[in-house]
């Protein structure tokens, strides 16, 4: 990516904010900037956080506090959500939004350090089993129309409102992960892309139909248990057991206190990522877990049969998709392979063999939801529909909204100011979370609001009264 900006653009930061680690990328124009993670310069972020009783620290500052109060750290949030349910981070309660808040803050203002300027726009990617908000369909998402907000989108709008953002916009993570930049020729329009996103929390896979400019899920499905977190433990849990000879005695002195006790946990956990990494390229590891302990093997054959039954519950996951949306493995062009778990060489195998269903690969898996969100950003504008007028002397304002519906999301007029053609007037998010604007269709003074902000509006509403 280029380390300069075009300023004929406002700037919008794309931000992913994943279970295990969090990334950004700065648009303006037609230039991506990257923005790493400051204190080691690594492209993606801890998704940690800690509590030092005055700030939180974010990230691999987090990280490295992690030690010397574990009851102040955390990590994984994102899984709770939903729930929402406050944790003590040392003397103080947070909940998982606040502190999701906390991490896209953090990456804000990073971001607009290297930009140089304020950044107000912003484009989150959540995955697409959060379902949509209520209302009729949107071009982005594809699927059938939900009925009611699924409370984790309204999360993740409104942590990153908190964060200072003015304009948020939702992005699908398999359409994201579907505009990554590909190794090897792009998708063409029309191909079925199976996305198989093994992540550090969590399992997502969708059905994508490569469009022009929009990309359309066909259905999806997630495993909100099941990511690299989880091979992790398991991963753990066997060292802990093969070890239990020469672990015994750290236990024995851990055992007394919590923080010890959560410190020793943190030290196998680690080690255990450490030998997953390392498997990605080599066929045996052989590593220490710490200087005075016997070294301890791990081949890939060991690690694929360790991680065999959860691996097999996310081919099942792809099966059951595809014969929910009725689409044979056969008419399914490639499966696309992003995620940092998806590095391990047994996904590879359990796909080929077990869904017969080519690989594609994106340049970088951890990164190709940020980096084709990125992509997205220039080609998805501008999204604007004029406004219907009648020959009336008052003139009520309509609008054709892509979709049917959308909830008005705030004015950009106000009574009495007058406008040329042309000219944005209100805002709205489409039921998929992208933001269109809703523009004058001929010169004209606002004469009357008729629909308050945080409405839901149809095609065909009358939202406004105008004078010519």
């Amino acid at each position: 990516m280029s380390g300069t900006f075009d300023g004929a653009a406002p700037p919008v930061l794309v931000i992913d904010v994943g279970t295990t680690s969090s990334s950004a990328v700065v648009v303006a124009g037609d230039t991506t900037v990257l923005v790493p993670e400051p204190v080691t310069g690594a492209a993606t972020w801890p998704s940690a956080v800690f509590w030092d009783g005055q700030q939180m620290l974010v990230g691999t500052l987090a990280e490295r506090r992690k030690r010397s109060d574990p009851e102040a750290f955390d990590s994984g949030f994102k899984r709770g959500l939903a729930a929402d349910a406050s944790v003590l981070l040392g003397p103080r309660r947070f909940r998982p939004v606040e502190q999701i808040v906390a991490v896209v803050s953090t990456l804000r203002a990073e971001a607009e350090r290297l930009h140089g300027a304020p950044i107000h726009r912003a484009v989150l990617t959540v995955p697409a089993s959060y379902e949509r908000l209520s209302g009729p369909e949107a071009p982005v998402s594809g699927g059938s129309a939900g009925q009611h907000s699924d409370v984790r989108r309204t999360r993740m709008v409104a942590a990153a409102e908190a964060a200072g953002f003015q304009t948020v916009e939702l992005l699908p993570e398999p359409v994201a992960a579907a505009f990554a930049p590909l190794a090897g020729a792009p998708f063409q329009p029309g191909d079925l892309v199976l996305v198989y996103d093994l992540g550090g929390g969590t399992f997502d896979t969708a059905l994508v139909r490569i469009g022009e400019r929009w990309h359309e899920v066909l259905g999806h499905a997630a495993l909100d248990d099941c990511g690299g977190h989880d091979i992790d433990a398991l991963i753990a849990a066997r060292i802990s057991a093969d070890g239990q000879q020469w672990l015994a005695p750290l236990t024995s002195a851990a055992s007394s206190s919590t923080p010890a006790t959560l410190r020793l946990g943190m030290a196998v956990t680690e080690f255990a990522q450490h030998v997953k990494h390392q498997l990605s390229d080599a066929a045996v590891v052989e590593d220490f877990l710490m200087p005075n302990t016997p070294s301890y093997r791990m081949s890939q054959e060991e690690l694929s049969t360790l991680a065999a039954p959860l691996l097999g519950r996310t081919a099942a996951c792809c099966t059951e998709l595809l014969a929910r949306v009725g689409v044979p493995v056969h008419d399914v062009t490639a499966a696309l392979v992003v995620g940092g778990g998806s590095r391990m060489p047994a996904v590879a195998d359990l796909l080929q063999r077990g869904l017969g269903l080519p690989l594609r690969r994106v340049v970088d898996p951890e990164l190709a939801t940020v980096r084709g969100a990125a992509r997205w950003v220039p080609v998805s504008g501008p999204r604007r529909v004029a406004a219907r007028t009648s020959p009336e002397p008052s003139v009520p304002l309509s609008w054709s909204i892509p979709g049917g519906g959308a909830r008005l999301l705030r004015w950009l007029v106000t009574p009495g100011q007058a406008y040329m053609e042309g000219v944005p007037l209100a805002r709205v998010r489409l039921p998929g979370g992208a933001v269109w604007d809703l523009t004058a269709s001929s010169p004209g003074t606002l004469d009357r609001l008729l629909v308050p902000p945080g409405t839901d509006v149809s095609a065909g509403n009358w939202l406004a009264l105008s004078r010519p």
